[in-house]
């Protein structure tokens, strides 16, 4: 039985899998994913003082910083921050992402940019 939240009964999802709510819901975490798009300064501030963010990192020469909200948009996705420079990008990603791993999709998508 597949999960089919299109139609109004709710007696489809009752008798669905847990398998087919798990794909379900991971589907549903994979559509909030979106790629890096280029932010100024004051939006990369004010997200920086939304809330307490969460594993907020730097490079030792202080030329890159990277940073996520707490908050979960869905599943495990949240919004990421970043600073190259002084170019800043916002994006939405897994929450268990590390510093190296996030400026390393900034980088990718600027180079699809291209």
């Amino acid at each position: 039985m597949h999960l089919n939240l299109t139609e109004s009964c709710a007696e489809a999802g009752i008798y669905a899998t847990s398998e087919a709510e798990r794909e379900y819901w991971l589907s549903r975490e994979t559509s909030y994913l979106t790629a890096p798009v280029e932010i100024d300064v004051h939006a990369f501030h004010d997200a920086l003082g939304l809330m307490y963010p969460m594993n907020w990192r730097s490079s030792q020469n202080g030329e890159c910083e990277t940073f996520m909200l707490a908050e979960m948009v869905c599943g495990n996705v949240t919004e990421i921050y970043a600073r190259i420079g002084i170019r800043y990008y916002r994006m939405r990603d897994y929450s268990n992402l590390d510093h190296a791993e996030i400026l390393a999709r900034v980088k990718e998508g600027e180079q699809r940019q291209k």
